[in-house]
């Protein structure tokens, strides 16, 4: 999140986003959909799982036949590549017919990605091999530099993670889906300084690169697990990618999520995934 400059914030506000998270932790995103409901099968065919060790860490969305967008905060840079996976066309995670992993090629961080202030919390994942699209696996669109998502126009986020804060979705792990609503940032902002009465010490909690969604005054929202995923927005007949899951308050059910928005960075993301050898 912005410069929640204060020690005192961030301990208030900060906690790993996903189980075992690896490194100063993003903000308390917990990744789960809180009081959502079952996604129907192939409803939202880019949704992807971001694997460690063969265990679930994040969600992801796929952009293209060899592209992921997830969240920074859910990679560390210290461990293999090798180590990572992703799982595509999943409907429940632990179904016997879930897909197999696909391998990971290249993992790219945004550089100036910052895991206290949690700007630029966003990173591409490059399969090893090119994915053969069908009703289970297509990619959404990535929305234009320019395009807008107004204030109250409804949107979805999915992903597998807890269903309570406390409370892991239950085996064979359906995914989640949940209808937030576009919020108004300087709303959100004045709404975290009513909540943190120290905001002085933490002015502008959303930034210019961020999303704010979902309820004021209601359990309904994300949890550890979502991180990563999609906020997927509906105009004009496309599904587009408004947002990445980044980061939420832990224990404050009257905050909305905060997304990184993806039109702040569509244009690194296509320099990327041009680029033969890296980009910045």
């Amino acid at each position: 999140m912005g410069p929640l400059c204060s020690s005192l914030c961030m301990l208030l506000l900060v906690l790993p986003l996903l189980e075992g998270a690896q490194e100063n932790p993003a903000p308390a995103v917990f990744s789960r959909i809180i009081e959502g409901q079952d996604a129907k099968k192939n409803e939202f065919p880019w949704q992807v799982s971001v694997e460690k060790n063969k265990v679930p860490i994040c969600g992801g969305s796929l952009i293209s036949a060899q592209w992921v967008v997830s969240a920074a905060h859910c990679f560390n840079p210290s461990v293999p590549i090798s180590l990572y996976s992703v799982v595509l066309g999943a409907h429940q995670l632990l179904s016997p017919s879930a897909p197999h992993p696909s391998k990971v090629q290249q993992i790219i961080r945004h550089p100036s990605y910052n895991a206290t202030k949690h700007v630029a919390d966003i990173a591409l994942v490059k399969l090893k091999n090119s994915v053969q699209f069908n009703t289970s696996i297509r990619p959404i669109s990535l929305p234009g530099a320019s395009r807008r998502f107004p204030v109250e126009s409804k949107c979805w986020v999915t992903g597998w993670g807890r269903v309570e804060v406390n409370k892991r979705l239950k085996p064979p792990k359906t995914l989640q889906k949940l209808e937030v609503p576009i919020l108004n940032t300087p709303d959100c902002n004045n709404h975290f300084k009513k909540l943190f009465p120290n905001s002085s010490l933490c002015p502008e909690a959303i930034k210019s690169d961020m999303i704010c969604a979902g309820y004021m005054n209601s359990p309904k929202g994300f949890c550890k697990g979502d991180s990563g995923g999609p906020l997927a927005c509906k105009q004009d007949n496309t599904w587009y990618l408004a947002g990445v899951v980044s980061w939420f308050i832990k224990k404050v059910s009257e905050f909305p999520g905060v997304f990184t928005r993806v039109t702040a960075y569509e244009r690194w993301i296509h320099t990327c995934m041009k680029a033969e050898s890296g980009c910045m």
